[in-house]
């Protein structure tokens, strides 16, 4: 949500599309129903998944561009005017039909015609009609300066939020635009444990190897291992997520009877930089709340499945896929069964591992 500008220094562009769709209903077009489906639609999906607030992005500027764009086309004509002022010439008179819903309007109009139209607003009327037309050239100057005012104060409230707005931009994109696989080490220098990894996938396993992981590391996977991914970020089936986060903290011939119908080779971050570890009570929370029996109806939050304060497994981490994967070899006695999964590769610092599905 960007900072409420100082043109309108109680309104957000948010605000600004709620008037813009209510435009939408002025002169129904084809062209005017699709910014209103459109708004529906990415609100939907926006409030189902915070990260897919993104796609509200377009709606609200193009909305939010309706009333601006409406005064600056008032204000432009305001100038045509000026310089080319329209002839006066009578319009022919309409013909009135006979019957139907028209008949019936008109003669209740001769009936409230008094009480909706005063003789003194009528008056009022007139007398602008009678000016517009004596007057036309100063009432015509008048409002182009008038337009002129508007369209320079709008300018010159906007101007410093655009140039701070620019500059904040230009100031985090160079950190947002650091590949966060790729990262600087005090003391070993640049760290290339992931793209390695991915590396490793592409040119060590058959074209259309599966590959299991969470789904942080799907882009990944598929970008630059080339190999096909269970999820990915554009995995908006929650019971999908889920699946993948019980298989995954489920314990590990469990987690292997699901593992080989779906995938051939499961891959892990590990190493403690962000790992697989740290986000494995997410992982179970999430497939809590679709099968209620993976951590029990009585533990919503999945306590069960965590790390105690000494810095020890509970017994269903213990027991986890997930956990023995990260710690395969590394602990004593945790590693994971032979006859079910084989170590193929992990990189130079640990920080990723991955295993062959038997």
């Amino acid at each position: 949500r960007p900072p409420r500008s100082t043109l309108f220094p109680y309104t957000t562009p948010s605000d600004l599309a709620v008037l813009g769709l209510l435009f939408c209903w002025h002169q129904q077009t084809p062209a005017k129903f699709f910014p209103v489906i459109y708004a529906i639609v990415a609100y939907h999906f926006s409030s189902k998944m915070s990260r897919l607030m993104i796609i509200c992005g377009p709606i609200t500027s193009m909305l939010a561009g309706y009333p601006v764009g409406i005064l600056t086309d008032w204000c432009i004509r305001k100038f045509l005017a000026v310089l080319c002022p329209a002839k006066s010439s009578q319009p022919p008179a309409a013909v009135q039909r006979t019957g139907g819903m028209g008949s019936i309007f008109r003669s209740i109009w001769r009936h409230l015609h008094s009480v909706a139209l005063p003789a003194e607003i009528s008056d009022i009327m007139e007398t602008a009609e009678t000016a517009e037309i004596r007057f036309s050239l100063p009432l015509r100057l008048a409002k182009a300066v008038f337009a002129a005012l508007v369209l320079i104060s709008g300018y010159s409230s906007i101007r410093k939020p655009t140039q701070k707005f620019i500059q904040k931009c230009e100031e985090i994109a160079p950190h947002m635009g650091h590949p966060s696989i790729v990262f600087k080490s005090q003391g070993h220098g640049m760290i290339t444990d992931y793209l390695d990894g991915y590396k490793w996938l592409k040119a060590n396993t058959p074209q259309d190897a599966r590959v299991m992981a969470w789904w942080d590391y799907g882009y990944q996977i598929t970008g630059i291992g080339n190999r096909t991914s269970i999820a990915d970020g554009n995995t908006w089936n929650h019971e999908h997520i889920a699946t993948l986060g019980r298989t995954l903290t489920s314990p590990e011939k469990k987690a292997y009877n699901v593992m080989r119908h779906l995938a051939d080779y499961v891959l892990v971050w590990a190493g403690g930089h962000g790992d697989d570890m740290g986000k494995s009570p997410h992982l179970a929370r999430i497939a809590n709340s679709v099968f209620v029996d993976h951590c029990g109806e009585d533990d919503p939050t999945c306590q069960k499945f965590g790390i105690y304060q000494d810095g020890q497994p509970t017994p269903m981490m213990a027991q986890s896929f997930l956990y023995k994967a990260v710690q395969h070899n590394l602990k004593p006695k945790v590693h994971l069964d032979s006859k079910l999964f084989k170590e193929v590769h992990q990189s130079k610092y640990g920080l990723m591992r991955i295993f062959q599905v038997r």
